[in-house]
């Protein structure tokens, strides 16, 4: 068993005695998340909020930047995690104002209707929807689109997988500078041996994990492509194409195999890529209140931030 750093360890210690999420229903699941998270939003931060078109309906995002910027901004598009069905502006809302400071950067954050409302592929197709739309349309909001990295963490680093890969396949006019990927979910068709490892976490499980892999592809057959299993589908020529891009994974995750195999799969096809690994953290340490504060979290803030501002000509 993995050691945990003493602020990790003691918030998996008091979050032990809540309601595992796979026994509740998704509504209460999404709530105990926000109540955890408990975000208030910070006076030097905006957040703007827009509705994108698509499919007929409208997907709504949020436009994070310094309050009292008034010039044109790079843009940082951000899919969030939380296993297709958690997660929201106020439970990311630190990341997301932490991203924004740091790196002088906005931070474009898609609403994608969460699993099992609806299913894969329409969370794909919401995000990509947003994120043509701010390549498209983003000067009305004082982006500078040309510049502009991918991120995500957990599920929302798979989705971001996915949005390289489909800004290629229908021929995205701008090529994103840069992919940052926290702890990701690389592959839905196969365990790695840290599922076993870290069977019953700490914090994340295996059981939390087929809970939200059920609802978000409940069709085995959807689970072996390239989108929704880069790791095990997507050809060497796909990922050679890929930006720059920086994998952190977590010390005790059962993530931590597959996010590591996908980094280096990139590194075997010539992409510029650096792997990481925050010990003594566990899975989501990047958003967690409770644990981001953390010497090491603390730590793989700044080198993510300096690395995004960076590629991003900031």
């Amino acid at each position: 068993m993995a050691t945990l750093d003493p602020i990790t360890q003691n918030f998996v210690t008091s979050v032990a005695k809540e309601k595992p999420l796979y026994e509740q229903s998704y509504v209460d699941a999404r709530q105990q998340l926000e109540t955890l998270q408990k975000h208030e939003a910070s006076l030097d931060i905006k957040e703007f909020k827009i509705e994108v078109p698509f499919d007929g309906r409208r997907v709504p995002a949020v436009i994070f930047r310094p309050h009292l910027a008034k010039h044109d901004m790079p843009v940082i598009f951000y899919t969030h995690g939380g296993g297709w069905i958690l997660g929201s502006p106020s439970v990311h809302g630190s990341l997301m104002e932490d991203l924004t400071r740091r790196t002088g950067a906005a931070v474009v954050f898609p609403q994608f209707t969460p699993a099992p409302e609806k299913q894969y592929p329409t969370q794909f197709e919401e995000s990509y929807a947003v994120l043509k739309y701010i390549v498209d349309q983003g000067a009305r909001f004082q982006l500078i689109a040309e510049r502009i990295a991918l991120a995500g963490d957990s599920a929302g680093g798979h989705m971001a997988i996915a949005l390289i890969q489909l800004a290629t396949l229908r021929r995205l006019p701008v090529k994103p500078c840069h992919l940052m990927l926290f702890y990701p979910v690389t592959d839905t068709s196969n365990k790695s041996s840290t599922y076993e490892e870290f069977h019953d976490g700490p914090y994340l499980s295996e059981k939390v994990l087929d809970w939200m892999l059920e609802a978000f592809l409940p069709n085995p057959q959807d689970r072996c492509n390239a989108l929704t299993s880069p790791l095990s589908f997507a050809s060497d020529k796909e990922l050679s194409i890929f930006p720059p891009t920086t994998v952190f994974v977590a010390g005790a995750d059962p993530l931590i195999k597959e996010g590591e195999a996908f980094g280096n799969r990139l590194q075997n096809v010539g992409v510029e890529t650096a792997i990481l690994k925050a010990d003594g953290l566990i899975h989501d340490y990047m958003m967690l209140e409770a644990v981001r504060q953390s010497p090491t979290a603390k730590a793989v803030l700044e080198l993510a931030t300096s690395q995004l501002k960076r590629a991003l000509g900031n």
